[in-house]
């Protein structure tokens, strides 16, 4: 009988599903939206190699060695980066080696998903934050047969998805893969997003169909969410608009496992593990470059970037500083998210379609208290936003915190 992880403690990495020679296994979603493993006992054989293969069953066993730190900010990607650009400058790095890149994306229809690309015009497809769990589909077959043609792979993704791959591979491949692991606070639910965002397509029925969204701005370091509508521009999303956003931060949407997740450490999968620098220049050595447009955090946990640090300052702007600066604000570095009472039940209103985005952040506390203070930031914030002065404002702010 072959026994994977249960739904609690599945991280959803699809290594069973990419594994299985018979195609006895898919990927479903359950209640939550969530993707599960699901066997088809008439195409099972019971080889049990999904098990063998599954990261949760058999963890693997980290090392402890040194991990040197850097500030990173990407030469050319940067203004077009959620934060300092260092995923693209390590795809660029690949590419211009001959190689595939592979990470999330999010398609016209709002499904994010994991996707290879080979050309540096195709890498604006994988970047920017997505907060929703991506779709791994047949992505690790697909590196493995470029890994066995000889050919560079860049992989990124959530640390158990790093786990999936190396699971399924079965070997570290180095020198050709480069894994880069994100510092995640937790996936959310799919289900969660789309059915948010056509509760947002109903309450503004004059804007039209949302053409696009971002969870975050791409020129500059905030959470600035923003859609874009069939006939507006871009629009700033606040208050109950934003409570994707807002469930996000307090762990509502998180798949279950998120809460106990065995990677949420200094024991990282990925080659390097890449995040934003929030708190750069506040705990010790100060930060001498302007942070408004974002800094990337890139923790080398394999010697990767030491050992190539030469080539790679073609591509970015490269400062090393510590662990404990890191540490600060990347509290998922030092722990899971810890999971509040209001989790199920916040989840499973967001997904009923009857529960208005309003009602929803009523029931929550979700809406802020509007008195002068409140008016007066919001004209602000807007003026600087419209005016294209977001950068500016958060470079003043920045100093002053």
């Amino acid at each position: 009988m072959v026994l994977l992880a249960n739904h609690i403690d599945c991280t959803g990495c699809a290594s069973c599903f990419n594994i299985c020679p018979h195609s006895a296994i898919t990927m479903r979603d359950d209640k939550e939206g969530f993707l599960q493993p699901f066997i088809d006992s008439d195409k099972c054989v019971e080889c049990q190699l999904c098990q063998k293969k599954c990261p949760v069953i058999n963890p693997f066993i980290m090392e402890e060695k040194e991990r040197l730190v850097y500030a990173v900010i990407s030469k050319k990607d940067r203004s077009i980066s959620s934060s300092g650009g260092a995923f693209s400058f390590f795809a660029r790095w690949i590419l211009d080696q001959g190689g595939i890149v592979y990470g999330a994306t999010m398609s016209g229809d709002r499904n994010v998903k994991h996707i290879g690309v080979d050309k540096v015009e195709d890498l604006y497809q994988l970047r920017g934050s997505k907060y929703v769990q991506s779709k791994i589909g047949y992505t690790y077959r697909d590196a493995k047969k470029h890994l066995l043609q000889n050919e560079k792979v860049l992989f990124t993704g959530t640390p158990c998805q790093i786990a999936g791959l190396y699971s399924y591979l079965g070997k570290k491949y180095d020198g050709l893969l480069l894994t880069l692991d994100l510092v995640c606070h937790g996936v959310p639910s799919p289900l969660s997003f789309e059915s948010y965002i056509l509760k947002l397509e109903k309450e503004h029925p004059k804007y039209g169909k949302i053409q696009d969204f971002r969870f975050r701005k791409l020129d500059s370091w905030s959470l600035l969410t923003t859609a874009k509508f069939e006939n507006t521009k871009w629009k700033m999303l606040n208050e109950s608009d934003n409570v994707y956003m807002s469930s996000f931060f307090h762990g509502w949407t998180f798949r279950e496992c998120c809460f106990r997740c065995q990677y949420a450490n200094l024991y990282r999968m990925g080659n390097c593990t890449i995040a934003d620098f929030w708190g750069i220049g506040k705990y010790g050595i100060p930060y001498k470059k302007n942070v408004s447009s974002g800094v990337s955090l890139v923790i080398d946990n394999s010697g990767l970037l030491k050992k190539n640090l030469s080539i790679l300052q073609e591509y970015a702007y490269i400062e090393q500083r510590t662990i404990n600066e890191a540490l600060h604000e990347n509290l998922n570095l030092k722990a899971p998210f810890l999971r509040e009472p209001q989790r199920d039940s916040a989840l499973n209103d967001l997904i009923d379609p009857s529960y208005s985005l309003k009602m929803y952040a009523r029931k929550y506390g979700l809406l802020p208290v509007k008195n002068l203070r409140y008016y007066i930031q919001k004209v602000v914030k807007n003026l600087v936003y419209s005016l294209g002065l977001y950068n500016i404002y958060k470079t003043i702010i920045y100093k002053i915190k």
